[in-house]
This record gives C-alpha cells, structure tokens and sequence, in this order.
C-alpha cells in the first residue's frame, strides 16, 4: 500500500470554451428562483442567456444531431435490449468517457495514485489534492466520489476534470476509484467497494491527510446511487461517517414505481420548443435504466433501499446527513430525484435542491464547456465550504 505515482500540476488541456464562458460563469450565479422551506431550499437556474422556458440550451442544441420523430429508434434501443445484449453492452463501453471536458482549477491540484489490497484483490484510489490543503498544513475534509456511467461502464479519464473542479471549488481532498461494474459485477459489488473505500479513507486518514470526521459521499447517475446506498448503509449500522451527500441526478428509484410523491409522466416536462428532440432526448434514458435493470440489479428486490433509495424508510431518511441534489430540467430522473428531495426535507433533513434549465442528464461531465457545469460546483463548493468550516473560496 503506497503511492505509485505523484502527478504535479497539471497543464491545461488545449480544448477552449465559447468565447462567452467566463461571463456565463459569472451570470449564472443570480440567474436563478429560489424557494425556501424550514428544511431547505428549490433552485431552478434559469439559461445563461434567456429568461424563457421550455427550450434546450444553445449548447446542448448545437450538439444533437438527430432532428426526427425518435419513435423509430426508441424502438430500436428497446429492440437492443431485448435482443442484442452483448453488442450494446461492447458499444456502450467503447463510447462512454468520450466527453469533452476542462480542468477549470487552471493547475492547482496535484493527484496521487495509491494501489492498496482489499480481501484478495487490489483495489486503486486517484486522490485530488487542491493548494489550499498543502497551505492550510492540516487535515482537510474528504469528498469519496463514485462515477457514473449505468454501473456497467465509464473511465477515469472521464471524470478526472471533475474531479479537480470539485477538489478546487470545494477546498476538498477528492478520492476517486474504480468499483466493480455490471453485469459481470451486479448488485451489491459495487456497494461492497464503496464500504471498502470508506473504510479504507479513514483506516489511512492520517497518510492521505484528511480528516475523517469531515467525510462526504458523492457521485453522479449510478454512481449517486451506490453513494446514496452507502450513506443508507452507514446509518443502517450506526456508524454515521457520511457528513454530506452529494448527488448529481440520481438514480433513486430502480423499480420504476409510483410512491406517494412520485409519478412518471412526460407532461410533467415544459416543452415549448424543439419538441421532438427533448421527447427523445428523455425516453431515450428511460430506456436505457430499463435496460440497466437487468444488469445491474439483476435478481435483487428493485425495492430494496440499497437498489432505490427513495424506498428507504422514514426511520432512514430522518437520519441523513446534510444533502446537496443537483438535477437537470430534461432529464428522465429529474421527477424521482424531486421525489427524493422532498422525501428528504419531509423528514427534517436539511436539503438543497438544483433544477438547472434546459440541460439533459450528464451535464456536470461537460466542466469547463457548459457554464452551468462550474456553476453547479460552485453551489456545492460554497455549501461544503460553509458545512465544513472552510474559508470562502478565492481564485
């Protein structure tokens, strides 16, 4: 158990923003309504440069190539799923990861590598280290990120810019590893590295530097998933590591049921224009967390709260830690993850909810492209900052 390898400051990737990034950034922090309750607060940020709803960001919409009814490859994916799982699953691996992204800490993190064993296999670990920690002298709070991509794929690479956006914006130490994925790995596997990971951080808080009483959980898609399942866990045994969870358009509800709060229905969506494309733009997800179901879940109780959080009980939800959910406007998971924030706020848990207009699923993953991608760091970065008695952020 050591580090392999210490990676200094990173130069800056040649790929640039639009020419208004920076303006945007900037914007985006008043574009916004806010609705305040006794537990927390609904943000919906608005488009950078438009007050009017119902459409797709400019970016987004310059992006999109298919322009057509999606009825016909709608049923294609489904006619994948049902059919031809193998040369999905090989496709979906080969493509995810290919986003374009940004560091926006502009060099100011250093990673390390660390190889460690875990039962009889070896586990790895990428750790973000922003300045302000070697400056500081002392040990920081700790972010565990778990990456998206369906449970079945992702890379590094992909959230390597992610990752130092937070560490940058969060004055965080950032860890980030590989877990077990789907379907050669189904359910829990994935969880199981997760409490691996956890316990690993704080069994070796003092070599990484960090302080394990100031722990928070996060990830993106599936990866917010096994965090939420993990904090469910950790309060499930009494231990209550987990300070603050932190999910990026969650999964939360695998079993595709109505609950109390929670309802699917393509109505719930403003559309005003480019109606084809953001009719395709959500069912097509829809389609792929059936298809996830059967990999990832496989004969698990899709009802299971480590599956679907938002079926954890009362007893559970009253016990969570602080939580930070950012969602975005034409996402299939917009409705549950709503349905799990107000299960939340219901239940006293201190909660901060994000709508970011216009945008799709996976949007974070665009750092230092779509403004709203560092605006939603920057709102995370300033209520970790403020959850863990850290000095406000200056560039």
């Amino acid at each position: 158990m050591g580090i392999l390898t210490t990676v200094g400051r990173q130069r800056r990737p040649k790929i640039q923003p639009d020419i208004r990034y920076w303006e945007q950034v900037e914007a985006m922090k008043h574009r916004c309504t806010k609705k305040e309750f006794p537990n927390g607060e609904f943000i919906i940020k608005k488009l950078p440069n438009s007050d009017v709803g119902g459409q797709l960001d400019e970016r987004l919409l310059g992006s999109i190539k298919i322009r057509r009814d999606p009825t016909p490859m709608l049923q294609y994916l489904n006619d994948i799923i049902e059919k031809q799982y193998n040369p999905f699953l090989f496709l979906y691996r080969r493509l995810v990861g290919t986003t374009l992204n940004r560091d926006i800490s502009n060099g100011r993190i250093t990673i390390r590598e660390f190889d460690f064993p875990i039962e009889e296999r070896m586990m790895h670990a990428r750790v973000f280290y922003p300045d302000e920690v070697f400056r500081a002298k002392k040990p920081a709070p700790v972010i565990v990120y778990l990456h998206g991509g369906g449970f079945i794929g992702t890379t590094f690479d992909t959230i390597t810019n992610t990752c130092r956006g937070i560490a940058y914006k969060t004055g965080s130490i950032v860890v980030a590893f590989p877990y077990s994925l789907a379907p050669e790995h189904p359910f829990p596997h994935a969880i199981i590295d997760g409490l691996a990971m956890l316990g690993w951080v704080r069994d070796n808080a003092t070599l990484l530097g960090v302080d394990p009483d100031r722990m928070a959980i996060m990830g993106d898609s599936s990866g917010a998933n096994i965090a939420a399942a993990l904090t469910i866990y950790d309060i499930q045994e009494g231990n209550h590591w987990i300070k603050e969870q932190i999910l990026l358009y969650p999964i939360v509800n695998m079993a595709m049921k109505e609950t109390g709060n929670y309802k699917w229905s393509i109505d719930e969506y403003d559309i005003n224009e480019n109606d084809e494309i953001i009719t395709f733009i959500v069912k097509s997800l829809g389609i792929g967390v059936h298809y996830i179901n059967k990999l990832y879940a496989q004969d698990a109780d899709l009802k299971d709260p480590l599956v679907s959080p938002l079926f954890a009980p009362d007893a559970i939800i009253k016990q969570m830690p602080p939580t930070i959910i950012v969602t975005a406007e034409y996402d299939f998971l917009r409705l549950e993850s709503e349905a799990y924030a107000k299960r939340l706020m219901t239940n006293g848990v201190q909660t901060s909810f994000f709508r970011y207009r216009g945008l799709d699923h996976g949007f974070v993953d665009k750092i230092g492209i779509y403004p709203q991608s560092e605006d939603a760091l920057n709102e995370i970065g300033m209520r970790v900052r403020e959850r863990f008695h850290l000095p406000k952020m200056t560039n």
